[in-house]
């Protein structure tokens, strides 16, 4: 699901209608404007962690992960990109970005974390299918993902895949993609779900219950480039367990915040 025009004062509603239906929403050229900006950025930060030396690569492993990716495939990684450069920090506090996440969540949101994901050209890592809530549960799963695209990403490039539908079906268990293949791979090949094919600009937004992966990159020369927001509803507590929770208040007020809780 899609629209051609994400300023339009009618998308928010429409959206949420799609959002609800299909668990995902894909918003065309939201963040366009600042592509320039952006890539500039994604592509110092890599730079950035390659000179580090530190372990930056970010394939899962177990079975699951070796029967979409075979040997030597690779995606850079790392979290929380608004702590290597401002613009990251401000562009989540974009009002067209704020409207669609309220639209699919309320009036009341918080950043949970970011991450920034490179798929080099043609040995791009894949990632199996899987449900994103066991990395951040919050009740009543009222969180959602949106990846920013700062390149073209299709099929070769290995693109987000879904399962359109998938987030009306609840918690699955075992659902995270790591380790030994599960029943809900089994179900859901990586392959027979829908390819998501962006644009530099597109933002795609989907629930953390949206049964998702992605592809290989074997493009000889295009390198995927993404980085995803984790937001979620104020008025509901993140459960225990998951990555690191920046508690940054996007939009609205966080009625769950404590002095204690602020203390981070």
């Amino acid at each position: 699901m899609s629209t051609a025009a994400p300023a339009a004062s009618a998308i928010p509603h429409a959206a949420a209608a799609a959002f609800a239906e299909q668990g995902y929403f894909v918003a065309r050229g939201l963040f366009a404007g600042q592509l320039a900006a952006l890539e500039r950025s994604f592509d110092a930060i890599v730079a950035q962690l390659v000179g580090s030396g530190e372990q930056v690569n970010a394939r899962w492993a177990g079975a699951a992960s070796d029967q979409v990716n075979g040997a030597g495939r690779v995606v850079l990684h790392t979290h929380n990109v608004q702590m290597y450069d401002a613009c990251w920090a401000t562009l989540w506090y974009e009002p067209c970005f704020l409207d669609l996440c309220q639209a699919f969540l309320g009036p009341d949101l918080v950043l949970h974390h970011t991450k920034l994901f490179q798929k080099p050209a043609e040995r791009g890592a894949a990632f199996p299918m899987h449900q994103d809530w066991g990395y951040f549960p919050v009740e009543g799963d009222r969180c959602l993902a949106a990846i920013v695209h700062v390149a073209d990403a299709d099929e070769r490039t290995g693109c987000l895949r879904i399962v359109p539908g998938s987030h009306r079906g609840g918690r699955i268990a075992d659902a995270q993609g790591m380790g030994d293949i599960s029943e809900l791979q089994r179900r859901h090949p990586l392959d027979s779900a829908v390819p998501v094919v962006c644009r530099a600009g597109d933002v795609v937004f989907f629930h953390s219950l949206t049964v998702h992966g992605s592809g290989l990159n074997t493009h000889p020369s295009a390198v995927r480039k993404t980085v995803l927001a984790q937001v979620y509803d104020a008025n509901c507590r993140p459960e225990p367990g998951g990555h690191y929770n920046s508690r940054w208040l996007l939009r609205g007020r966080n009625p769950r915040m404590t002095r204690a809780t602020s203390d981070v």
